[in-house]
């Protein structure tokens, strides 16, 4: 019985945001299927924690039947929608890899890099099936609430622990940080629920599921800005094979991944529509940029990232230019002005201690140039994005905008704010750049697509192209 329950838990949100989402998305896109199921999971399992709060709020338990009755008809009628409003196209049809398309070769390499990466999947699931939880943070942060909230079958509120005291435990409860965001506990809570028990092994599913996500989304979209299926599915094999996002899949219970699966699904969606303006594409970054808020606080300072990127792509070169260089002034008047007791995102300025660090700057260069979390990652940034800016700038403006602002935050937050401590003892840099570089993967794989289309000849013969590309 537990796997039909598993198959509730974790298929339901999956039908529920691809069944929305498929009535958006044109039914001849490029990678449509590994788009849809990648971004309707993701869409899928946030979803559900929202019809989650919305359910609490007005006043009825959290329940399998509760939860579970409202999102199966959201999802039909999200099937019903599609059966109606497209009458001609809502066969069933198999999955377009670009398979078809390729050389014997290319098949059998494609095939390969398939099998790694279903190979890692299923490692990676018995892993995080067999280990109870583990981590530090997952166990003292995020899980608190979920227990709680399985078992009063509601939200109940986490407070500051001088004001638990205060109430004398009265409808309170109080962890090390009662003020994170309810999203990652409330996953946790829906598989519970679905189990009908509390199990600090399947209730970390979702971490999976996510990391599937991510795999199809990444080659999703990389479809749809004209890579190939054999690179897009090679570089996505480079992306789901670094060590440091497998860990946080094995050692579920952290929200880094989610985070960092949201962010890059909003910035994909953000660059192919910069390329092409399909309202579909801009409707889908602004809504999970947006959600990046929801799972940790780190996500505001990446939703901001958003604007100078927006910039970009919507005004001259020339005007791009003055906002750009307005902007840093801008933001240092706003430091300078702004109350140090007033809370943005979890923070104050009061508390950040501002001023420059300078023993971070070589730990964070060991982390990204010697260790082994992100294996060569630093090294195809550094040689293939460079020539593909020379090439074709105009194209990565954006992407290239909100990534720039994107890292100097996290930047700004280990080199001078009192967070430097973490990038000195490599206790949270890893983690938090867990939530960029899948995004910055995504432009290294766009820099190496640009750099093969300049290199071939328009004058080449056909093998002679297929010698040059993967593709």
């Amino acid at each position: 019985m537990d796997l039909l329950y598993l198959i509730l838990a974790l298929g339901l949100p999956l039908l529920l945001g691809t069944g929305w989402l498929q009535l958006f998305t044109p039914n001849s896109l490029p990678g449509r299927w590994p788009l849809l199921a990648g971004y309707g999971a993701l869409l899928g399992l946030l979803g559900i924690t929202v019809l989650m709060r919305l359910i609490d709020a007005c006043g009825f338990p959290l329940s399998i039947a509760w939860v579970g009755s409202v999102s199966g008809i959201l999802a039909l009628a999200a099937i019903v929608t599609k059966r109606f409003t497209d009458p001609v196209n809502n066969t069933a049809a198999m999955p377009d890899f670009g398979f078809c398309c390729m050389s014997y070769w290319h098949k059998l390499l494609f095939s390969l890099f398939f099998a790694l990466i279903s190979l890692r999947l299923l490692t990676l699931g018995l892993e995080l099936i067999w280990r109870p939880l583990f981590p530090w943070d997952a166990t003292m942060h995020w899980a608190t609430k979920a227990k709680v909230w399985f078992h009063t079958a509601g939200i109940t509120p986490f407070v500051e622990p001088d004001l638990w005291l205060k109430m004398g435990g009265e409808g309170v409860f109080s962890d090390h940080h009662p003020e994170y965001p309810q999203t990652i506990p409330l996953l946790q809570t829906w598989v519970n629920l679905a189990l009908g028990r509390w199990d600090e092994s399947l209730m970390n599913l979702p971490w999976l599921l996510c990391y599937a996500a991510l795999g199809c989304m990444f080659y999703g979209q990389a479809r749809v800005a004209g890579v190939g299926p054999l690179t897009a599915l090679i570089f996505t094999y480079m992306l789901m094979s670094m060590p440091l996002i497998n860990v946080h899949v094995a050692l579920a219970g952290y929200a880094d991944l989610f985070l960092g699966t949201c962010y890059v699904g909003a910035l994909m969606a953000f660059h192919n529509w910069s390329q092409n303006k399909e309202r579909w594409q801009g409707a889908l970054a602004l809504l999970l940029a947006g959600l990046c808020m929801t799972i940790k606080n780190e996500g505001f300072y990446w939703f901001l990232s958003f604007i100078p990127a927006l910039i970009v792509v919507s005004l001259s070169l020339r005007k791009s230019l003055f906002f750009l260089l307005l902007l840093p002034a801008l933001v240092v008047a706003v430091l300078w002005m702004f109350p140090e007791d007033i809370n943005v995102a979890g923070h104050s300025l009061g508390q950040l201690a501002l001023s420059y660090r300078p023993n971070a700057l070589s730990p964070i260069l060991t982390s990204f140039a010697v260790f082994d979390n992100w294996h060569l990652f630093t090294y195809l940034l550094l040689c293939l994005v460079p020539l593909a800016f020379l090439s074709n700038f105009h194209r990565y403006l954006g992407i290239g905008a909100a990534l720039t602002s994107a890292v100097g935050l996290l930047l700004t937050l280990f080199l001078f704010t009192k967070f430097a401590y973490g990038a000195v003892y490599h206790s949270s840099l890893g983690r938090i750049s867990l939530h960029l570089v899948p995004s910055v993967m995504f432009l290294i794989m766009l820099a190496y697509h640009e750099v093969c289309e300049s290199g071939s000849s328009p004058d080449n013969s056909t093998a002679e192209t297929e010698n040059l590309s993967p593709d």
